[in-house]
Order: structure tokens, then C-alpha cells, then sequence
């Protein structure tokens, strides 16, 4: 499995908030899908929020496998705003 995983640069979180939301929206999409932990391949990527926008409508309109995760405000970022996203290629 391919996941590809968006950011949003601006909200510039610290480096284990990052890896949390990722962490979130790779583990969605494990539940979605079969998944061989030793074969999948992760890709992350951060973008301008426009970027982040436009690539998360064209995703969840299309027919990919696809989860945002939106952060419950405990710590860095205020509740309720989308972080990432991902979607499974192929």
C-alpha cells in the first residue's frame, strides 16, 4: 500500500505534533484497507493551506481511500482544525 500524507506548513507544528497527526491518518487508513506493514510505503508532504485545500477536495471527491485528520485542540492547534490528510495511491 502507497499512503500519501499532506500537511498544513502554516500551523507549524512542533515535530511530534506532526508525527502524531500523521500517525492518525496512517492508522485510519490501515483500518480502511489490507495493509503489509513491511512492503507499505509513506510519503509526507507539507503545503501551503490553498495547496492543502485544493488537494484535499480533489482526494475526497475522487474514488481513493481517503481520511483528514481534525485535531481535538488539547495542545498546539485549536480544536476542530483539519492538520493532515492522506489517501491510498493505487
Amino acid at each position: 500500500m502507497k499512503i500519501k500524507v499532506y500537511y498544513r506548513k502554516n500551523l507549524k507544528m512542533t515535530d511530534g505534533k506532526l508525527a502524531a497527526q500523521v500517525g492518525h491518518v496512517c492508522k485510519e487508513l490501515g483500518r480502511m484497507m489490507p495493509s503489509d506493514p513491511e512492503n507499505d510505503v509513506i510519503i509526507v508532504l507539507g503545503v501551503s493551506d490553498a495547496k492543502y485545500k485544493e488537494l484535499s477536495l480533489q482526494y475526497q471527491t475522487t474514488s481513493y481511500w481517503w481520511y483528514q485528520q481534525v485535531d481535538n485542540g488539547m495542545t498546539e492547534v485549536i480544536k476542530g482544525t483539519p492538520t493532515a490528510f492522506g489517501y491510498v495511491e493505487g
